[in-house]
């Protein structure tokens, strides 16, 4: 077999499997990378090759390679595997390497089940010896990030709370780039606040974020999620834990495959949202007029105004999906910490969305997220107290 077809059929069950994928088309170390969700998969062929190499040779090339030899699938993770000085080891997973003449969905499946291993062993072997400066909860200090100019670590449940002044989004999202790169251990929550920046940002924002990043002296350039938040990988809960709609989807998954997953489930999932925001508005501007908001003109004005639109509602429902599943994940994987859903509390965006995007309103951008976390978990895990 080619080289370039297994890598090929590989990507399509990579996908189906719900991972996000991007493919490498140079070849590197002899070999066809492939970069799914927090894994680097090589496909290459076994032996040396024939003559003098640079590394960037194609496997499938008859010129260098012997196309008799056997082919192996080689996978890291994540994208930078190094020596930890607290694990005392390598963290992630390092060159796992799996018989190329498996089904590719067994391929996929090892995969996912040695990626799902590392990332358990790397946090049960990671000290949580730091606070969160907002709620107080325990993290290990890699796990806390400074979202403003406020030099404080913080948790992803408090990214955006109030008390925190001069929101520096570039900061955030460099923080948050380059934690996915090296750790498998970052908490899961971390997923939501960066859907949220996606939002925020719209189409715009990885070029915004390169120019950012380069005028304070770093050429490391946006990896692929923030041109597309439904590419962002999603940790995912152990399959003991994990919601019944998400059953069929592996360690993790991409946004796009989450929200296909949950919209299968629940197809009526967006208008229950939309009422529940519509009876709690109803409520609001009753206690303010004293009158039934459908008798009363100006307290109908008074709603409609406080409604979001339905474009903010699209453009923000993504975030409010991967903030509720990150936060399961969250609260499965640290059982002996603080619940993580202290999240709904902290959400005060004003300056966020001014930073980010001036033509949206704080208040429906803040509305939408609260109801839509609250409605997408009630559905997923409705033994979950409010």
């Amino acid at each position: 077999m080619l080289a370039a077809r297994l890598r090929d059929d590989l990507v399509a069950a990579l996908e189906a499997a719900g991972w996000p994928v991007v493919v490498e088309h140079t070849p590197q170390f002899h070999a066809l990378p492939v970069y799914a969700g927090p894994a680097v998969v090589h496909v290459a062929r076994t032996g040396e090759p024939s003559s003098a190499s640079t590394g960037d040779e194609h496997p499938d090339d008859p010129d260098v390679f012997d196309l008799d030899a056997p082919l192996r699938v080689t996978v890291w993770a994540p994208l930078t595997v190094e020596y930890s000085e607290e694990l005392e080891r390598v963290g992630g997973v390092d060159a796992h390497e799996i018989p190329a003449d498996w089904p590719t969905v067994e391929i996929v499946a090892e995969i996912d089940r040695v990626v799902a291993e590392a990332r358990w062993r790397d946090l049960a072997d990671t000290q949580a010896d730091a606070e969160c400066g907002i709620c107080g909860d325990s993290y290990p200090v890699d796990g806390l990030m400074q979202p403003t100019r406020v030099e404080v670590g913080v948790c992803p449940c408090c990214a955006f709370d109030g008390d925190l002044l001069g929101p520096r989004p570039a900061q955030l999202a460099f923080y948050l780039d380059h934690a996915a790169s090296q750790n498998l251990a970052v908490p899961a929550g971390w997923a939501g606040a960066q859907v949220l920046l996606c939002c925020l940002g719209g189409p715009d924002l990885p070029e915004w974020l390169a120019a950012e990043w380069s005028a304070n002296g770093s050429h490391y350039l946006p990896r692929e999620w923030w041109a597309d938040p439904a590419q962002t990988w999603v940790w995912l809960p152990s399959t003991d834990r994990r919601p019944a709609a998400l059953a069929n989807l592996g360690c993790g998954a991409s946004l796009t495959h989450i929200t296909a997953a949950i919209d299968r489930a629940y197809p009526n999932l967006r208008t229950v949202c939309r009422d529940r925001r519509d009876a709690e508005l109803d409520e609001f501007v009753a206690d303010e007029y004293g009158e039934d908001v459908h008798d009363d003109p100006e307290a109908a004005a008074s709603r409609e105004v406080l409604r979001a639109s339905d474009a903010t509602f699209a453009r923000i429902w993504p975030a409010a999906v991967a903030y509720t599943v990150a936060m399961l994940t969250q609260q499965a994987e640290r059982p002996m910490h603080r619940s993580p859903w202290h999240v709904l509390e902290s959400f005060e965006l004003p300056d966020w969305v001014d930073a980010l995007s001036a033509g949206l309103d704080h208040y429906h951008v803040e509305t939408v997220l609260r109801g839509g976390i609250l409605t997408i978990r009630d559905a997923l895990d409705p033994r979950e107290p409010e």
